[in-house]
């Protein structure tokens, strides 16, 4: 294999990067002369799948395509490095690789493949990539299926999807290869990969990933870039995106050099955050810089956020940093002694020390998958034991401590530690482990577990909290004994949903069974008319936190909502009995491609919300938003006859499309939806939409031929665009249009 060396006179640097992340960086006009090599020729890449950022902080490492999130803070989604005599170029998705997203894609990798190759035609192998592209750019392409020094040697350049290669003795291969002088291109989807592995830590259980480390970057578990649909080519990026560069800026600054202004500050701690979360559990000399840059805190602990004095980005940088690093190691860690962060007191809470610790067997059913309730709570600092049955150990089963799964390090404010759950993957039959913030005990059940007995599940040193079971726990149980339990949060559960909150609100409820009646009968009346039953296999959850990652509530598993709004997900018997944003998120949680294309996101979800109102409720299901009353309505109506593009304002502004779904609800009735979702079930009406153009004429064919009406001028009102062969479909169909259009 033909040797090379990174930039003249510097290849020193790149044998030496790994040792410490404080050597001098590589001058800016080097840096983007780089970089304009690989952009050449380059205006901008599309956004392709659900890309994360990569981390950065190797001495002759630096950023390729980048994009500002909310505040015009950089994040990469693809970099380059040098290391020893090789090049390393990576993506923070696995669908970059190929280049087949248009033009500018194609050009962007055969760039990549001439600038690590260093060559006009390297020999190129692919593992799980496509080649068409490579191969009209008149790349010499060659398949391969196994990482090992043998095979690689066959190459100057791999290009790789690294998603499931994870052996260490596959790291050991590459990280060699690329010392004596291999190019590297690496892709993956890091904040899938705990899907993807049965749920193991990326930077414990990657091997390539941290085979690529001492070249000063990585794939991290982070998600990013929502919203965006391209990255725009720029040779000239800040030079803070690289966090040793922000490291020593930080440094100087602390010494008595240039002060730095709020923007650099936020994008240098952006990306130290961001390359913190690559790092192993174990000391790092990245750790070590950013100590050193910070200073001694001394023997006193320094602010810790609470809601009344978070740490926000503009004051406590310092602090955040170090509360950053700690978090991330005490989440990787699998020690079976952590003493319990300071920060624990304020938020999950500090558990009653005389409250009495227990030994429990739980019942865990395999077929249920996700997590499964033990009514256990672990106190902050001690240390659980765990014993499941030989069979079970290393099957993807794990132990999670912790309900409060959302991570805060890239909001600008934190009003609790920014990561306080912990997870384990169950190894052995038997283990001990410790979580520094303590939290609810759960056994996580993978989806794919090929288990089909239930099983038991011993814990011991564990503090019983509040936990009601529909069906199995009455009213008096409940109010006798169950709510008084010591742990320090609660849950209340039927098959259908799980709520989490804290044990105090829990104890004002009187009614569970019928508060749990109701939440059983939402969840089943959204299967119903989204036509999901069948596929329901685990309950939802909905889980109260004093802060979470976006919005003021958000979907996902689980379901978040703040603290604030816990009292009113346990309060029956008002106007509105829980509100409007509790069935917005589970009908998110409902929502499928099918007939939910661009634009409708924060649409559809709402019209299954609101058929809770006419279901469930047995109200005006138009009493659940300001929004929405009549006045509103008509106010969207002249707003979409003044526009000058109905589509651009029909996609941007959910509660303007909202108002299309309502006036076909209100003519045609909720059978009409109903039929209209059961349709992609029901081969009569075709197969079904593969894109947002076919899910859009599938609308209107579909919903014209259920309510017997041509809707094609009432999709032209409203500026859907659809094609003309589906408007022809329902030509021979009567028009209709509602009154006031």
């Amino acid at each position: 294999m033909p040797t090379k060396t990174f930039l003249p006179c510097l290849s020193l640097i790149g044998l030496i990067a790994h040792h410490s992340v404080m050597l001098a960086q590589m001058p800016p006009e080097i840096v983007n002369a780089e970089r304009g090599k690989i952009l050449a020729g380059v205006k901008s890449v599309p956004k392709t799948g659900a890309p994360g950022p990569v981390g950065i902080w190797g001495t002759m490492a630096f950023p390729i395509l980048t994009a500002p999130d909310k505040d015009g803070v950089e994040i990469a989604v693809a970099a380059a490095a040098g290391y020893a005599k090789g090049r390393v170029i990576l993506f923070g998705h696995n669908s970059y690789l190929d280049g087949s997203a248009g033009a500018d894609h194609a050009k962007l990798i055969e760039n990549c493949i001439r600038w690590v190759g260093a060559k006009d035609k390297p020999r190129v192998g692919l593992l799980d990539v496509k080649s068409d592209v490579l191969e009209n750019a008149g790349f010499r392409t060659e398949s391969f299926d196994k990482v090992e020094t043998k095979t690689l040697s066959d190459y100057d350049v791999v290009v790789m999807n690294i998603q499931n290669v994870t052996g260490a003795e596959e790291g050991k291969a590459v990280a060699e290869y690329i010392k004596n002088g291999g190019g590297v291109i690496v892709g993956m989807t890091g904040w899938a990969f705990g899907q993807t592995s049965g749920g193991k830590e990326l930077a414990l259980a990657h091997g390539v990933n941290q085979a690529l480390m001492p070249a000063g970057v990585a794939i991290t578990d982070m998600s990013a870039f929502d919203g965006l649909t391209s990255f725009t080519a720029r040779t000239d990026l800040p030079a803070l995106i690289n966090a040793s560069s922000a490291i020593q800026a930080i440094r100087k600054q602390r010494e008595g050099g240039p002060a730095l202004d709020a923007d650099a500050i936020r994008q240098g701690t952006n990306a130290i955050q961001i390359a913190l979360a690559a790092q192993p559990p174990e000391r790092s000399s990245l750790r070590d810089a950013v100590t050193a840059a910070l200073g001694s805190p001394g023997d006193k602990a320094g602010p810790l956020p609470t809601p009344e004095t978070p740490l926000t980005t503009a004051k406590d940088n310092a602090a955040r940093l170090r509360l950053g690093m700690e978090t991330r190691v005490l989440r990787l860690t699998a020690s079976e002694t952590v003493a319990a962060h300071p920060a624990h007191v304020f938020f999950p809470g500090k558990s009653d020390p005389e409250a009495a610790r227990v030994t429990r067997e739980v019942n865990v059913n395999p077929s249920i998958p996700g997590w499964t309730s033990t009514g256990l709570y672990a106190a902050a600092g001690e240390t659980l034991t765990l014993r499941v049955p030989s069979a079970i150990a290393e099957k993807g089963y794990a132990i999670r401590i912790g309900c409060h799964s959302d991570t805060l390090y890239h909001l600008d404010e934190w009003k609790r530690a920014p990561d306080i759950t912990k997870s384990i993957s169950i190894n052995q039959p038997e283990m001990r482990l410790a979580s520094a913030f303590g939290g609810l005990i759960y056994i996580e059940v993978p989806s794919n577990a090929k288990e089909t007995s239930p099983f038991s599940a011993t814990l011991q040193n564990a503090i019983p909290s509040p936990y009601f079971i529909l069906g199995q726990h009455s009213d008096e149980q409940w109010n006798s004994e169950i709510k008084k339990q010591p742990g320090l949060w609660a849950e209340l559960a039927c098959d259908k949903l799980i709520i989490t909150l804290p044990s105090v609100v829990a104890q004002t409820i009187q009614n569970p069974t019928s508060l749990m009646t109701f939440w059983k009968t939402v969840v089943e009346a959204q299967d119903d008319i989204t036509n999901q039953s069948a596929e329901r296999r685990r309950p939802e959850r909905i889980v109260s936190d004093i802060q979470i990652s976006a919005g003021y509530m958000h979907s996902g598993y689980p379901i978040m909502i703040p603290t604030s709004a816990a009292p009113e997900m346990v309060t029956l018997n008002r106007l509105k009995f829980p509100g409007w944003g509790f069935y917005h998120e589970i009908g998110h949680n409902h929502q499928r491609r099918t007939f939910t294309f661009d634009g409708a996101g924060e649409v559809t979800n709402n019209v299954i919300g609101m058929y809770c109102y006419h279901a469930v409720l047995k109200k005006d299901w138009l009493i659940g938003h300001s929004a929405i009353t009549p006045e509103a309505r008509k106010e969207s109506i002249d707003r979409m006859k003044r526009a000058s593009d109905k589509w651009e304002l029909w996609k941007t502004e959910p509660f303007i499309a909202l108002v299309t779904y309502i006036q076909l609800v209100q003519e045609f009735g909720w059978e009409s939806w109903k039929t209209y979702l059961h349709s992609f079930a029901d081969r009569s009406f075709g197969p079904e939409p593969e894109n947002d153009s076919e899910a859009r004429d599938q609308f209107l064919i579909r919903y014209s031929k259920i309510v017997n009406r041509n809707l094609g001028p009432f999709f032209d009102f409203w500026g859907i665009p659809v094609s003309s062969a589906a408007k022809e479909k329902v030509s021979q169909l009567e028009p209709w249009m509602p009154k006031g259009l």
